[in-house]
């Protein structure tokens, strides 16, 4: 079985490039850095209101992406991990492309899986997932494994602790 890219969910190239933060491992797939790529992304962000002010606008727009922008920063990248478009070091290298094994495939058909990448890449939450399910008479039991093999609220959770710093130690 072919594995296709979800439909609601777009992978666009990095706007930066590669960094000298990121590394080949051995089979050559690149480890890309969360936290260097982000802190490219703040530093546009930056620049980008700067320009809009007429001037430097300083440690409050890095401060500003953090609040706007690193949440949906992390979930878009945590997407691209499990789809296995991009490896990223802030996640668990045995998740990359967890979500194109044929193991999920047995276990959550592609329309579903597709539909469930949506609702995640929109912001959506475990209990919007289910809420979904539930509305379209889906089997609980096979979405429930796939959100305990996601477990999207524990990576955001150490992802928040343990990156989050980094940037308010910039600031």
């Amino acid at each position: 079985m072919a594995v296709r890219q979800p439909s609601t969910v777009t992978f666009e190239p990095l706007y930066e490039g590669p960094l000298p933060n990121d590394r080949a491992r051995e089979d050559g797939v690149v480890v890309h850095s969360l936290t260097a790529h982000a802190v490219c992304s703040m530093d546009r962000h930056k620049w980008i209101e700067s320009e809009k002010r007429g001037y430097d606008a300083g440690e409050a727009a890095y401060r500003e992406w953090v609040e706007r922008h690193w949440r949906s920063f992390v979930r878009s990248k945590l997407l691209e991990h499990l789809y296995g478009m991009r490896c990223w070091s802030g996640f668990e290298e045995s998740d990359y492309g967890l979500l194109s094994r044929s193991s999920v495939q047995y276990h959550i058909p592609q329309d579903q899986l597709e539909t469930i990448s949506g609702i995640l890449a929109d912001g959506g939450e475990n209990l919007d997932v289910i809420n979904w399910a539930l509305a379209h008479n889906h089997p609980l039991d096979p979405i429930l494994w796939l959100l305990e093999r996601i477990d999207i609220n524990a990576k955001r959770h150490r992802l928040l602790t343990d990156h989050i710093r980094l940037f308010v130690e910039r600031t």
